[in-house]
C-alpha cells in the first residue's frame, strides 16, 4: 500500500480507475462519496478535501493499486495486495 507520503493527484487516480475498469459510480460507492465528486477531482475542477481524495485513493488501493511518488509519480497493480477484487 502507499505510504502517507504518497498523494496521488486526480489524473493519476483517474488512470488507476480506468486501469481497474471501474466506472465513476462504482468508485464513488466504494469511497463513500458522490459520483460528481469523482468527476470533479478527475477533471481538476474543484478543490477536493484531503479526506475525500484520500478515501478515493484508499478505495483504489484496496483493489491492488500501489501509488508511487518521487520523480515519476504513477501507480502499478499488485494483485497480492488487493483486498477487494478489481471487478467489485
Amino acid at each position: 500500500m502507499s505510504t502517507s507520503k504518497v498523494r496521488a493527484g486526480g489524473d493519476i487516480l483517474r488512470a488507476a480507475r480506468h486501469f481497474l475498469n471501474l466506472d465513476q459510480d462504482t468508485l464513488a460507492a466504494a469511497a463513500g462519496v458522490a459520483r460528481p465528486t469523482i468527476s470533479a477531482l478527475e477533471r481538476g475542477a474543484s478543490d477536493t478535501h484531503e479526506s475525500t481524495r484520500s478515501a478515493i485513493q484508499t478505495a483504489l488501493e484496496n483493489r491492488g493499486i500501489c501509488f508511487t511518488n518521487g520523480g515519476k509519480p504513477g501507480f502499478y497493480f499488485d494483485r497480492d495486495k488487493a483486498i477487494i477484487p478489481s471487478g467489485s
